[in-house]
């Protein structure tokens, strides 16, 4: 097996940050960690640059571009076509969520969804359930090297998106805020007469007020869509990564905690967490067991 066997098998070399191409985010092990996936291709390098001088409108647009080429694996060349498909994960995960403000500020001129980072994060999940499966079924992959690819690659990456989903959800300053805003200015540039009627003082000053109107009905829409996007996002996302980790840590309820923390949960969470994705059977009972659930149960027969 050509693609595999080239492991850096170090696992210090996993604690190493990436330095030939812009850190995204030093938090994940870069791809570069395993030895023949440090020449990425001219596509993965491609984004890489967008996502370095933070073009981030063309960066999801690129990523949505590549993402059927990145796609296409199946248990015979999940073993020799993973290069691509990992950098591509670990790039979508590094970058960040959109705020209104930022949607707003960077690349005026490229027009893309408004949900177009929120696609390609819920996207690279569905994939990652997919790469994650076909590697730990794989007879071609030797047990360590998927440990590596698993633990130390997908996983993380699949946490992290977790936990941006988690606190992607932006607050709005507009109903408060802008609306004291627009009242301020409406002093500024009405002229109050004799007969009660209001009028403008000048056309720029219309137009200005205009704006700041069009900007809070813009800034409150994007904001409470997308949050109400984010939610739905979160209970689909967390089901299927808590899923993964049963399947790739079965009995194992310190690695399935491990990585659940670094999604974003606290330890008190994760009971609650578990009762509203997998729930208990003969596949989970083991979450249901030890003193981390006794305490729980406790707390919660006493709430009730």
């Amino acid at each position: 097996m050509k693609a595999l066997s080239l492991f850096y098998i170090p696992i210090i070399g996993l604690l190493i940050p990436w330095n030939t191409m812009a850190a995204a985010n030093s938090a994940l092990n870069s791809p570069e960690c395993i030895k023949q996936f440090k020449q990425p291709s001219a596509a993965i390098q491609e984004l890489s640059a967008l996502l370095e001088r933070q073009q981030l409108k063309s960066f999801y647009e690129g990523a949505k571009k590549h993402t059927l080429t990145f796609s296409l694996t199946t248990q015979d060349n999940i073993d020799t076509g993973l290069e691509d498909k990992i950098w591509h994960c670990y790039l979508v995960a590094s970058a960040p969520f959109f705020s209104f403000k930022t949607y707003q500020e960077i690349e005026p001129e490229v027009n893309i969804d408004e949900m177009a980072d929120i696609n390609q994060k819920s996207e690279i999940c569905l994939f990652m359930d997919k790469y994650i499966n076909l590697i730990n079924n794989s007879k071609k992959i030797k047990k360590y090297e998927k440990n590596i690819i698993i633990d130390h690659i997908f996983l993380p990456y699949y946490a992290l998106i977790l936990k941006q989903f988690k606190n992607a959800n932006e607050h709005t300053p507009y109903r408060i805020t802008k609306h004291e805003e627009i009242e301020d200015d409406l002093k500024k540039v009405k002229v109050p007469e004799k007969d009660g009627t209001v009028y403008i003082k000048s056309q720029e000053q219309l137009s200005e007020l205009w704006n700041l109107l069009n900007e809070a009905a813009d800034g409150e829409s994007f904001i409470n869509l997308r949050n109400q996007v984010i939610e739905e996002e979160i209970k689909d996302i967390e089901k299927s990564f808590i899923e993964v980790l049963v399947s790739v840590f079965p009995g194992k309820y310190a690695k399935v905690e491990e990585f659940i923390l670094k999604g974003g949960y606290s330890k008190d969470e994760i009971p609650d967490l578990i009762d509203r994705t997998v729930g208990r059977d003969n596949k989970t009972d083991f979450l249901y067991k030890g003193k981390h659930r006794l305490i729980h149960d406790k707390l919660l027969k006493k709430k009730r």
